[in-house]
């Protein structure tokens, strides 16, 4: 396939149980800049007890043309450097001018103390094709070492959907990959915009949504990687499953990550059919059953865009952050909350903070996190006010 880093001469590729369900949603089986005191505009008993926030990548000129003349970073997400120290992240944004239809870059940041300043990773610039817009970047640590990417690509004129793509490295510093298409059974525009999860037993799941053939709504599915992250092929026999679907709700934005050994847990955003927001919903796949059965989607009861959710290893832990938007329509306000929940513990039960709070902005949040060791978290935002990436760091004491 055509590599889409390099910016002469290349093109991408042509055609570039309810019961049960009820119950599992109660019970879940980090540029260099001073740090200062967080003081996120939260309501009442919503507001974290401590918090520090840095400004890990501000706003500034785009240094490309095609990206427009003033950039900042939007989406951001975070990962242990597979090839470093406890402390040591890895960070990846988009950048371009605006939040859509614009050509943008895929940048990379390293930190080596746990999120407190950052620096450019080598390579700095991951993702590069003129007039194309790469969006909702993840990154992934293996156990064995290897770092995924994942995205995907639209126009960057008209935002038309183009193919969502995943890169891999093996060595500290190395260039990544050529991409690698990911392919649906079902759907012609599968959307990534969440981490990729590694199991227990050694598959990789990659979240996507998108319109299935003779559907009009949003459907969230898997699909299973069985070589390290090297093909996605959900038109191969039994690497395809949707996990959620309806013809009167849409389902954007899952986000999954394994509890368990072989219990698998989605978070996932919805919609109405005109595109009003509406709580975010809860499944999971208990014993290696995730290719084969999910529990019926189950209501969270607040609106979430970009949700994420993560396990601690070690713990008992499981982060679950979004943005929450103050309205179903043109929301005004859109800050970024965590529920920091244990896997013996109901939702309604699991306390609920505001971890970031951007005002009166909407286009902002989208968080990306990653733990350092079992007790300190790191999590990033973007803030289009503030004009940049914001790191967030805490304990999960903070927000327990």
């Amino acid at each position: 396939m055509t590599r889409l880093d390099a910016r002469k001469g290349i093109s991408i590729v042509a055609g570039l149980a309810a019961t049960l369900a009820v119950a599992l949603a109660g019970l879940p089986a980090t540029a260099t800049t001073a740090d200062t005191a967080a003081e996120p505009k939260a309501a009442g008993d919503m507001a974290p007890a401590a918090i520090v926030q840095s400004v890990a990548v501000p706003g500034g000129p785009c240094g490309d043309s095609a990206l427009g003349t003033t950039c900042r970073a939007y989406f951001p997400d975070l990962t242990r450097d597979p090839h470093g120290d406890a402390d040591d992240l890895l960070m990846v944004y988009r950048w371009s001018s605006a939040h859509s239809q614009q050509a943008s870059q895929l940048r990379m940041m390293r930190s080596r103390d746990g999120g407190a300043t950052w620096q450019q990773a080598t390579p700095f610039i991951v993702a590069d094709l003129e007039n194309y817009d790469f969006r909702d970047p993840s990154l992934t640590t293996l156990s064995s070492g290897r770092l995924l990417l994942s995205y995907f690509v639209a126009d960057g004129n008209t935002g038309a959907f183009v193919q969502t793509q995943v890169k891999r490295r093996d060595a500290d510093n190395a260039a990544f990959s050529a991409p690698v298409q990911v392919f649906s059974s079902t759907m012609p525009r599968p959307i990534n915009s969440a981490k990729i999860a590694e199991l227990d037993n050694g598959q990789l799941l990659i979240p996507l949504y998108g319109t299935p053939n003779g559907s009009s709504t949003h459907a969230s599915i898997v699909v299973a990687s069985v070589d390290g992250g090297v093909t996605w092929d959900g038109r191969v026999t039994g690497r395809q499953k949707t996990i959620a679907s309806s013809p009167t709700v849409n389902y954007q934005e899952p986000a999954i990550t394994e509890i368990e050994p072989g219990h698998v847990r989605a978070i996932i955003r919805t919609a109405s059919t005109s595109g009003a927001s509406t709580a975010g919903v809860q499944t999971d796949s208990y014993n290696n059953t995730y290719m084969t059965t999910w529990t019926a989607p189950t209501s969270l009861g607040v609106a979430m865009h970009g949700p994420e959710v993560e396990f601690i290893p070690g713990t008992n832990l499981v982060p679950t952050l979004w943005s929450q938007p103050n309205a179903s329509t043109s929301p005004t306000n859109r800050p970024t909350v965590i529920a920091l929940r244990r896997t013996n513990v109901l939702w309604a039960d699991t306390p609920k903070h505001v971890l970031y709070n951007p005002g009166s902005n909407w286009d902002s949040g989208y968080p990306g996190t990653a733990a350092i060791g079992t007790t300190r978290l790191v999590t990033v935002v973007y803030d289009t006010d503030r004009n940049a990436a914001i790191a967030l760091r805490y304990n999960t004491t903070d927000v327990d």
